[in-house]
């Protein structure tokens, strides 16, 4: 009786270490902290470190007196994520004229180019220069 109970409790007690899909969530769950830089053609630098949830949109730049919106997502296991830009006074984009970008690394530098994002599936065939108006970096 007493070997049945301490066999039912070191099963027990494996079934519940063996879990990784249980040990996995848990970090998952765990914020990140991120640091980001935005420099705006002439502007001060905008710089700072906020803590992101995996697969959630962060927030990093979104101040009342900036002319820049810029949002993160990490993607879970941390390896790369999602960034998107919208800028409110000049419109604004990333390279491809596209308003968000995927990277596959825990550090990216993207630039900021004038010009509206596309927001269709339609590419134009004309390759058009657009000025360079500021940079990203973002790092975690």
């Amino acid at each position: 009786m007493i070997i049945s109970s301490v066999f039912e409790f070191f099963a027990i007690a494996t079934l519940l270490c063996l879990n990784p899909k249980e040990i996995r969530s848990h970090e998952a769950a765990a914020p990140v902290k991120v640091t980001y830089a935005v420099v705006m053609g002439q502007n001060e630098p905008i710089s700072a470190e906020v803590s992101c949830v995996p697969e959630v949109a962060c927030e990093l730049v979104d101040h009342a007196d900036s002319a820049v919106h810029l949002a993160i997502t990490v993607y879970s296991g941390l390896k790369g994520g999602e960034l998107r830009i919208y800028c409110r006074s000049d419109p604004c984009s990333f390279k491809g004229s596209r308003s968000r970008i995927d990277f596959s690394s825990r550090r990216v530098t993207a630039d900021i180019f004038l010009g509206e994002s596309d927001f269709g599936i339609a590419v134009p065939l004309v390759v058009r220069q657009r000025p360079i108006i500021g940079e990203v970096l973002v790092s975690y």
